[in-house]
């Protein structure tokens, strides 16, 4: 492959595929070229593979503005406001009691409402999340969700609390331990007196790539661990405070997680989550899509550990709710920041990704940059997702330095110039993920022109926002899914 020069420009590229229209034709001119595949692999998008029109930005300058020196470390996950009693939704008339601690039945009650004129028909079932058949996957789907283990279960014919007894032992709440499960069964080179792996840092991230696909990730991304990117892992996991020390091994105790001073690097990886379940997902709150998704993340991530600790390097795993997973996201390439705040919107598969997840490790990576594929701009005249929110939880309008509605969650005001999610009001439906035009998929020449189109000029966003809204490629009805001949996981790997 080394081998093969061409000295083709996008432009060319473009009318050989017969796109000669005067708009296009500028398009593609504006584009960067690519001299031959040897500039295309050296560059850091070579990692993942991103289309032609994504572009590469400088190290901390994501498409957002940022304000660095007001961004200081967060204490701990954003605050949600008390919430009424199972007793209070079963009064109030919400079926099933309620299957989630966070609404109101006041938003259960609307979010109902608006299921059924979105989808005549439908219903909430017994317990909130649709048909009896959806209930079905929805809870089977949470098994192990965020990774927490499980309580009650049976085994052997008794029920047993796994949480409490792995606690008991001394152990975590979760399947995500700070150093790695460390099986018996995972050696190291070293301790044999062979040495570790060595690989340069961009051999090194493509070789943790490898190993993430097999495990069932998907694109993989690197930053450099400085007082900057710091700022995106909160001060406190679990109690616990999160510090840096001059030590060879880390370590945890009762009351910290410390980081060597040698791990420099944090490594990203995204989980995919099923496009067609997520544009049938309907009901009280997040469903199947999202629960296998966050169900799936925990265990390739402590897989991922084993596996850089087999190098003969450390992977410290701060767990989903340790950093500020959309700053980490955007600051390594990962996608851009859009209105919904989170998830972050990918170039290839949209929000169509549940989280990206974050290990530190001293194996050497390759820093890769902050992307631009036109996301930011577009959801400045766009807001499908903001239009579709039962509850006018997603801010609308331009973006702005702070959003008061925001705050009550504790995100941080002033830090950055885009869009704040209202969480400690927000229900966590599943309704606006579905929506994004970014999601559309890939196998389309159409798809791909458009979002070659945002990515180079925001003159046509509006144009493409309405031809959205007019095709309506976005939600679907719930009840198609259970027809499709869907793929392995929901998840098409061929992109």
């Amino acid at each position: 492959m080394s081998n093969f020069h061409s000295t083709l420009s996008r432009r060319d590229f473009m009318k050989s595929l017969g796109v000669v229209g005067a708009g296009l034709g500028t398009l593609s001119a504006a584009a960067p070229v690519f001299h031959d595949l040897d500039e295309v692999t050296s560059s850091a998008i070579g990692i993942n593979k991103n289309p032609w029109w994504v572009k590469e930005r400088d190290f901390k300058n994501p498409t957002v503005p940022m304000d660095w020196p007001k961004i200081t470390r967060h204490a701990g996950t954003f605050k949600t406001l008390p919430r009424p009693t199972v007793a209070d939704f079963t009064k109030a008339g919400v079926v099933g009691g309620t299957s989630t601690d966070l609404e109101t039945p006041e938003m259960a009650l609307t979010l109902y409402d608006a299921m059924a004129k979105e989808f005549p028909g439908w219903t909430p079932g017994y317990a909130g999340m649709g048909d009896t058949r959806t209930t079905a996957l929805c809870n089977a789907s949470k098994f192990m969700m965020m990774g927490a283990w499980p309580g009650n279960m049976e085994m052997g014919g008794k029920r047993i609390n796994v949480q409490a007894a792995i606690m008991a032992a001394g152990g975590s709440p979760t399947f995500t331990p700070w150093l790695g499960p460390q099986l018996d069964t995972t050696t190291r080179p070293q301790d044999f007196g062979a040495p570790v792996w060595q690989g340069t840092p961009e051999e090194n991230l493509k070789t943790c790539r490898s190993a993430i696909r097999f495990f069932g990730g998907s694109d993989v991304a690197a930053l450099e661990l400085d007082d900057d990117i710091l700022k995106f892992f909160h001060s406190k996991i679990g109690g616990k405070d999160l510090v840096i020390e001059d030590v060879e091994e880390a370590y945890e105790t009762t009351t910290k997680m410390v980081i060597p001073r040698k791990c420099k690097w944090v490594l990203m990886w995204s989980a995919r989550q099923s496009l067609e379940g997520t544009r049938r997902q309907a009901g009280i709150t997040e469903n199947y899509a999202v629960w296998y998704s966050y169900s799936r993340l925990p265990k390739v991530g402590v897989q991922i550990q084993e596996f850089i600790r087999g190098l003969g390097y450390q992977a410290l795993n701060p767990g989903m709710k340790g950093y500020l997973t959309s700053p980490l996201a955007a600051f390594s390439g990962m996608g851009e920041h859009g209105r919904m705040s989170s998830p972050t919107i990918t170039p290839k598969y949209g929000v169509t990704n549940r989280a990206m997840w974050a290990l530190i490790t001293d194996l050497p990576l390759l820093p890769t940059p902050p992307i631009d594929f036109g996301a930011y701009k577009f959801c400045k005249t766009c807001g499908i997702c903001a239009d579709a929110c039962p509850f006018g939880l997603i801010q609308k309008g331009d973006p702005t330095w702070e959003n008061p509605a925001s705050a009550k969650s504790g995100i941080q005001q002033g830090t950055f110039e885009g869009w704040r999610t209202n969480t400690a009001d927000c229900p966590h439906c599943p309704t606006c993920q579905g929506t994004c035009p970014f999601n559309s998929k890939p196998d389309s020449f159409l798809h791909a022109v458009v979002k070659g189109t945002v990515a180079n000029t925001p003159l046509l966003n509006s144009f493409f926002t309405n031809m959205e809204k007019a095709m309506d490629y976005g939600r679907k009805d719930p009840e198609e899914w259970w027809d499709m001949d869907d793929f392995t996981y929901g998840i098409d790997t061929s992109y």
